[in-house]
């Protein structure tokens, strides 16, 4: 007799595709010291990141490396908790973006719709429109963009989410999207 293999892609796990964070505001504004604190780390010596006169007329100004937007987005106000560290020992397999704000409303994270144990992070793709500039306030939103169901080499199932994460300045200016594969199974 055939063994019949587990199914992933449940009706709860289809009800978080399009499922949305609300909207974050980095705290503060892209700043000088933040960008040449990134760039050091990077690290990236384009000059256009802290040279204003190069930087003018191509750009408008200096600029912050696009990727920074990723580590810098969910920046908190210094008087709020970090509560990163407390999450996750709670829960070392946490995915869910917006964990680490304490005023963060995010999505549910699919292991608990799918009822899977582990996860990887499979890869990142990003879309780039416009770099952030010196003062700009940053925003994002993410939503499950995607799942699909897929079988492995071993014969097991296996779930491939998308998260989609857009970010965009005070000017409604979309800067960049990303998108985010995760294997969980």
């Amino acid at each position: 007799m055939a063994q019949q293999r587990r199914t992933l892609l449940n009706p709860a796990v289809k009800a978080l595709i399009g499922r949305t964070t609300e909207v974050m505001e980095m705290y503060g504004v892209i700043d000088q010291e933040t960008v040449r604190r990134y760039v050091i780390g990077i690290p990236d010596q384009d000059p256009r990141h802290w040279d204003e006169e190069l930087a003018k007329e191509r750009f408008g100004g200096t600029t912050a490396p696009s990727t920074m937007l990723l580590y810098t987005a969910l920046r908190m106000a210094p008087w709020q908790v970090d509560r990163f560290h407390e999450l996750m020992l709670e829960n070392p397999m946490r995915d869910v973006v917006p964990m680490m704000r304490p005023d963060a409303v995010g999505i549910e994270e699919v292991r608990h719709a799918a009822g899977t144990r582990t996860h990887l992070h499979a890869g990142d793709e990003i879309e780039f429109y416009r770099y952030p500039k010196i003062g700009d306030r940053i925003f994002s939103q993410a939503h499950y963009a995607d799942i699909q169901e897929k079988i492995g080499r071993d014969g097991e199932t296996f779930l491939l989410t998308t998260t989609e994460i857009r970010y965009w300045n005070q000017d409604d200016e979309t800067l960049l999207i990303a998108r985010i594969l995760r294997i969980e199974s």
